[in-house]
């Protein structure tokens, strides 16, 4: 019994020994996260890691075109993007109108409209209009879009810098609207 007492102490003794001298690290916030003072537009190589492979509107899921993706990382870490969607299990009155899943952390202003951090529905159509809706498919607000006749590389779906400072084009081929970070409410 003395033996196995003398063993019992040792081994407690050797695992205090062993737990107290255990390497400890600590946790580190990736550097992708860390705020910045810049604003960047954002590629599709940017966005690979935040784009989900698919996306929820109105009652269904649809894969996104990753290669047709844009945002803008602004000042402070937050982003936004927008990226095209696949609507060919929607009806042709809904693919009029959903062209591409938008996200967004911060609010924006699109045409004088607020828009609150979340995720919508956004499409180009007739009459010069920009569509933004919720994901449950209802209209939000309706923004006057441009059309970009002289824009030299229309892709399906790009973010460019506008001529205002810190204003930029969300072009969907050569139409247009343009957004910025709206100011937090009540500053």
């Amino acid at each position: 019994m003395q033996i196995s007492g003398l063993c019992l102490s040792a081994l407690l003794l050797f695992t205090s020994i062993s737990l107290t001298s255990a390497p400890v690290s600590a946790q580190t916030p990736p550097s992708s996260s860390a705020p910045t003072s810049a604003e960047t537009i954002l590629h599709p190589a940017d966005l690979d890691s935040l784009i989900p492979a698919t996306v929820y509107f109105q009652g269904q899921s649809a894969t996104v075109q990753k290669r047709n993706s844009a945002g803008v990382r602004f000042s402070g870490g937050t982003v936004m993007f927008a990226t095209k969607v696949d609507t060919g299990g929607y009806s042709s009155g809904i693919q009029e109108r959903y062209q591409a899943y938008l996200i967004t952390e911060v609010p924006l202003t699109i045409d004088g409209h607020r828009l609150p951090p979340g995720a919508y529905g956004v499409g180009f159509i007739a009459n010069k209009k920009f569509i933004v809706m919720d994901i449950g498919g209802h209209e939000l607000f309706l923004a006057d879009s441009h059309r970009d006749d002289v824009f030299q590389r229309p892709t399906p779906l790009q973010i460019l810098p506008d001529s205002t400072p810190q204003n930029y084009r969300l072009y969907g081929g050569r139409d247009f609207v343009v957004f910025s970070h709206a100011p937090e409410s009540g500053k």
